[in-house]
């Protein structure tokens, strides 16, 4: 590496252990995070139906946290002079990057994130419609039947939900 004038930076670099169905031996560094994912051993269903594990990237838990303060600095219940259609024409851009970006490989770690949405979308629901202010399940129903009668209203509706396979 110093013949080409590269050098590795001690923090940065380290040796991961791959663990997956065909490496089950046990190390102590078996994460590594790059480019916002966080690679590490996952269940997965191999073609013959049978549950396994092998070494596939997610989205890391650094990279949600930084999603969900994204969508908190939006401040969605405030907004309650914006309709549903224009709170997701605001949202849908930013969203459908991260789902597109972080939901390439793995997508089931991005189900989280779609749920923090909904539970944002219910409260900015309970904070727009008066029938809804004090009652909880009932705006988690209403975003429900939202979600059932415009499926692609929100970019985060169209792949909660859908079995991989």
């Amino acid at each position: 590496m110093a013949e080409c004038g590269l050098e590795m930076h001690p923090e940065k670099s380290g040796i991961v252990y791959c663990r997956d169905r065909s490496r089950t031996q046990a190390y102590p560094n078996v994460t590594f995070t790059f480019l916002g994912f966080l690679f590490r051993p996952r269940r997965v269903m191999t073609r013959s139906g049978q549950l396994s594990t092998s070494f596939l990237p997610g989205v890391s838990r650094d990279a949600l946290k930084r999603m969900r303060q994204t969508v908190r600095g939006w401040r969605l219940p405030r907004q309650t002079f914006r309709s549903l259609v224009e709170l997701a024409d605001q949202c849908n851009p930013t969203i459908r990057g991260w789902w597109n970006y972080y939901g390439a490989f793995y997508r089931t770690a991005m189900q989280g994130f779609g749920r923090y949405l909904d539970r944002k979308l219910a409260r900015w629901a309970r904070c727009k419609y008066k029938t809804l202010r004090r009652h909880k399940r009932r705006s988690d129903e209403w975003l429900h039947k939202m979600r059932k009668a415009y499926p692609r209203q929100f970019v985060h509706w169209q792949f909660l939900g859908v079995k991989v396979g």
